[in-house]
């Protein structure tokens, strides 16, 4: 997995994390401050990781869908063409996020609930009583914007009866800041039918994706269940609105344009049909769509090189099929009925009827389907090189970075029942970034770091900025002098008043230096 970004210090990092069936593992960080991350550059360094590795033991490389990453897995094709070059499903679901938080009805509904959420945190005697009476926070923190906007909106609708018990509250009335605008918008949203129908339809859009989600943004290897948990999805969103096809069709349009655009690869196919869970119940109806035999023929026919051994995998796949000898046992068939069960150690289990082909299905199922463990790897470089260590080498800090981020994986693993798409921190007030708590909303960017356009930009209105600062004070000098002189010449007509302005100057002085701490 790679992925590659500007940092708040302007250094252009990019990262290198390897997955596999044991977890993930961070390699190497390089930095490319000094170069032009194109399709190219991103080939050659990965091509040169493949290599430190073994090019026999990488099965496939992960990245964004940026077109600089579409240039380099077409070089990466070509030179190596037993290696795939896939999305990041989880940056993908997220876009899916983004798009259906834009649909009128939603996005109208996160505005109504940040009113509430922002009230509710920005008086501290006001939030001490709503967790007093919800006995937990009302606001969660995700890893993404859309995550967070899913995680507020399901925490409004499971507290849906503590929020209105406080908002009719004499407690929260004596205070007196329901009387005030923002008390009076929040109060007015909270007892309207309409925004909690308006809850209930976006957490019902939200929440099967969110689940997704959940289940290919964590370490354990997702590639057998990946296309199998999508149409599970469309299937619960269709359920939710009782197959009533006109209300969710703006949905399902936006799911299924990026999900046949990006996640349909021979890969994500060939993971299905391999997966006994679904495979054997849908036997027909996969059978009957071609497309999936096809993408595991295809899988066979660039992971293994030797004809031969081809022939007999695509003989085994037969037994697969007629759920023959070891694949047709009482415990065999008991266990792929478990839909929370490890399909590659399924087939090392009852595999044992087609050895060849137990080889490369377990090298497919053990397969990651994201590269957001990269993404997660941003902080690190931000904790690491700090104002006292701005003097690292890239070698020194490649190293730290190597030893604390590693570390934090082998935390992350001790702690398997964190909800992956939910942000770990000590309090959710730390999170500065949450729009649910300081009500200002981000770019819509789905990146959350500017790219070098933004960037421009930025500093150009900084720099326009310092310019009419600089501008205001040299009017002020202007106007001080000019004050100055008139005190000077109405001095000389009346010397009386020298007195006077030298006591008011004492007095300000006197001022000026209590309010900086500097009096005695």
């Amino acid at each position: 997995m790679t992925d590659a970004w500007t940092d708040r210090k302007g250094r252009g990092v990019m990262n290198l994390v390897v997955h596999s069936g044991h977890g993930v593992l961070f390699l190497d960080s390089v930095d490319c401050s000094d170069v032009k991350k194109d399709g190219k550059y991103i080939y050659e360094l990965v091509d040169r990781c493949i290599e430190d590795i073994g090019p026999e033991k990488v099965v496939q490389v992960v990245t964004d869908n940026a077109s600089v990453n579409t240039a380099a897995a077409s070089l990466m094709k070509a030179k190596r063409p037993s290696i795939f070059w896939t999305g990041c499903a989880a940056h993908c679901i997220d876009l899916m996020l983004e798009d259906i938080g834009k649909l009128p009805v939603v996005e109208k509904t996160i505005v109504l609930a940040r009113q509430v959420t922002v009230f509710l945190y920005a008086h501290t005697r006001v939030l001490a009583l709503m967790r007093k009476t919800l006995g937990r926070d009302l606001v969660r923190a995700g890893v993404t914007r859309f995550a967070t906007a899913y995680l507020n909106l399901k925490s409004l609708q499971d507290n849906k009866k503590d929020v209105l018990k406080l908002f009719r509250s004499e407690e929260l009335n004596d205070m007196g800041y329901l009387k005030k605008d923002k008390g009076k918008k929040a109060q007015k949203v909270v007892q309207t039918d309409s925004f909690w129908k308006g809850v209930d339809i976006a957490v019902n859009f939200f929440e099967p994706m969110a689940n997704v989600l959940r289940r290919v943004d964590s370490d354990v290897p997702a590639m057998g269940v990946f296309h199998g948990c999508m149409l599970d999805a469309r299937k619960e969103i269709c359920l939710r609105f009782d197959n009533d096809e006109s209300r969710f069709k703006a949905v399902m349009d936006i799911i299924d344009k990026r999900w046949d655009n990006k996640l349909k690869t021979p890969l994500h196919l060939a993971g299905y049909f391999l997966n006994p869970y679904y495979y054997y119940p849908n036997k027909n109806a996969v059978e009957n769509d071609g497309s999936f035999r096809a993408a595991v023929i295809h899988c066979i026919t660039r992971m293994i090189q030797d004809e031969m051994l081809q022939e007999e995998i695509i003989d085994e796949l037969n037994i697969y099929e007629e759920e023959a000898h070891s694949f047709g046992t009482d415990i065999a068939t008991r266990q792929r009925r478990n839909k929370i069960f490890d399909p590659a150690k399924w087939w090392l289990n009852h595999g044992t009827s087609a050895p060849k082909l137990k080889n490369l299905v377990r090298k497919i199922l053990t397969l990651t389907c994201t590269s957001s463990a990269c993404e997660r790897n941003w902080s690190s470089f931000e904790r690491v090189h700090a104002k006292k260590r701005n003097r690292l080498l890239s070698d020194r800090l490649r190293d730290l970075v190597f030893v604390k981020f590693n570390a934090r994986l082998q935390h992350k693993r001790a702690n398997k029942n964190r909800d992956p798409i939910e942000k770990v921190i000590n309090d959710v007030l730390e999170d500065e970034a949450n729009e649910f708590i300081t009500g200002i909303v981000p770019n819509d960017n789905a990146s959350e770091h500017l790219g070098n356009e933004a960037q421009a930009q930025q500093e150009t209105s900084t720099s326009q900025a310092q310019g009419r600062k600089r501008k205001r004070c040299a009017v002020a000098k202007k106007k001080r002098k000019k004050s100055i002189h008139s005190l000077l010449n109405s001095i000389e007509e009346d010397p009386m008043l020298c007195s006077s302005s030298s006591e008011s100057d004492d007095q300000a002085q006197d001022e000026s230096n209590y309010a900086s701490g500097d009096s005695d």
